[in-house]
């Protein structure tokens, strides 16, 4: 875990910071549906087993799905 969830409501710039909706989506139309909010940001796909980056990256929305690609939980901004 380790990673601080941001406001539903959005970010300091009042952009969109995450994306609750989203889980139990396919993966594929959850990244969909957040390049659509924010083209700015690069999607990174990553299995729920899979160590998750520390680093915080601004420009990076981490989708984390099981092994249906089923996002499982909300992807946020970092």
């Amino acid at each position: 875990m380790g990673r601080a969830m941001p406001a539903a409501g959005g970010g300091e710039d009042g952009q969109k910071s995450s994306w609750p909706e989203v889980v139990g989506w396919v993966m594929l139309n959850a990244s969909d549906k957040i390049t659509r909010d924010r083209p700015d940001v690069s999607i990174a796909f990553y299995s729920q087993t899979t160590t998750l980056p520390t680093n915080y990256d601004p420009n990076r929305v981490i989708i984390v799905g099981d092994n249906g690609s089923v996002v499982v939980r909300t992807p946020v901004i970092g």
